[in-house]
C-alpha cells in the first residue's frame, strides 16, 4: 500500500486515526478493511527514521 500527496478528494472515503485524517480509495477500502482496522500512526524511530506508518488489522505495517 502506498500513500500519495493529493489535492483532489473527490470519490475518496475519508478515515480517520490517531488525529490524522486520510483518504482512500473506496474499492481498495473494501479489500483491505475484512483484514481488520486501518491505523495511520506518525512514526520517530532512531533506526528507521521518521514517517508515518499504515498498519491494518495486526500486520506489522508499511512505512510511508
Amino acid at each position: 500500500m502506498g500513500m500519495a500527496l493529493d489535492e483532489s478528494k473527490e470519490g475518496l472515503k475519508e478515515l480517520e486515526s490517531n488525529g490524522i485524517t486520510a483518504y482512500i480509495d473506496p474499492v481498495l477500502y473494501e479489500q483491505v478493511k475484512p483484514a481488520g482496522d486501518i491505523k495511520i500512526e506518525y512514526v520517530d524511530d532512531p533506526l528507521r527514521g521518521k514517517g508515518f506508518q499504515i498498519n491494518i488489522g495486526n500486520s506489522g505495517g508499511c512505512s510511508c
